[in-house]
């Protein structure tokens, strides 16, 4: 099967690159990404991937008085080429997790999708904090944050969604989808069984079953306030995210090296990527005015 993941972005520079080479490492084959008004280099590194064949970018502006996410989501679901069997919907702080060193999460995915009746799949998210960091420091997103919240930390029984996207009516959250048909399982293959109380886009149960989604939730303080903290919900009407958000999700209760063990391969995919890139005519190429990605990857990967 095809997987692709699906995303809303604006201003993700700092880490876009590692975001596309990992995913590329765990098997996703590409990606429809909504540009959301970037300012800050991100525009021009999906422009190069666009060129390069890896991302498919959708010029999504915030309309005044309106969300852009839920949006961009119905333009991905409508636009999207019909030879793209499964999209997963995650933001660019998610991050797919196999929890098994030897699994394909693309094999994962065709093994229950291949059950003609399964439309939809939720994965529960797994909550990473700050690890006591107040700034932005060097190394790679999935090495600098290695401690979560323990599984039952209730911001967990969130989940994000893999989904048919011909069965998909409409998302009521960026959580949950509407399906036409068809089944919404879990990880175990058995059908969701939703929150009693939260309903949509939050389960019941949280299940670390195969795969997950790692969650970089707060990252350093420093990347919040600037990040997180500025750019609010692309979906939620009226939601600061401050200091009480940061507080309430910065666990760091428990070390998870999952995603770090996958580094080495991060950084050669992105060593990879960055040598296409600079390969590319100069009126194509995100380096044009200079180095500074070259330079910058190179001192991800060292």
């Amino acid at each position: 099967m095809k997987l692709f993941v699906a995303a809303i972005i604006k201003n993700e520079m700092d880490a876009l690159l590692e975001w596309v080479a990992y995913h590329r490492v765990v098997g996703v084959s590409g990606f429809i990404i909504a540009d959301n008004g970037s300012n800050d280099g991100s525009r021009a590194l999906l422009d190069g991937l666009e060129k390069l064949g890896i991302v498919t970018v959708l010029d999504f502006p915030t309309i005044e008085g309106q969300k852009p996410q839920l949006p961009a989501y119905e333009r991905i679901l409508r636009s999207c080429s019909r030879d793209i069997d499964l999209l997963a919907f995650i933001d660019a702080d998610e991050f797919l997790l196999p929890l098994s060193p030897d699994l394909n999460v693309v094999d994962f995915f065709a093994a229950h999708f291949a059950d003609e009746s399964v439309s939809a799949m939720a994965l529960n998210w797994s909550n990473f904090g700050s690890n006591g960091e107040l700034f932005a420091g060097e190394g790679l997103v999935t090495e600098r944050f290695t401690r979560r919240a323990s599984q039952q930390f209730n911001a967990n029984k969130n989940f994000k969604s893999i989904v048919r996207p011909n069965r998909i009516s409409h998302f009521h959250n960026p959580h949950f989808a509407e399906l036409r048909f068809g089944r919404y399982i879990d990880t175990q293959g058995n059908d969701l069984v939703l929150h009693p109380k939260h309903g949509n886009g939050v389960s019941a149960e949280v299940l670390w079953s195969w795969v997950r989604v790692n969650h970089y939730v707060v990252k350093s303080l420093e990347e919040f306030l600037l990040g997180k903290h500025l750019r609010g919900s692309a979906a939620t009407a009226n939601r600061v995210k401050h200091q009480a958000y940061f507080k309430a999700h910065d666990r760091n209760d428990e070390t998870c090296l999952l995603a770090a063990a996958l580094v080495p391969k991060v950084k050669a995919e992105m060593a990879a990527i960055q040598a296409q890139l600079g390969a590319l005519p100069e009126e194509d190429s995100p380096q044009k005015s200079g180095s500074w990605l070259a330079s910058r990857v190179k001192k991800l990967i060292g």
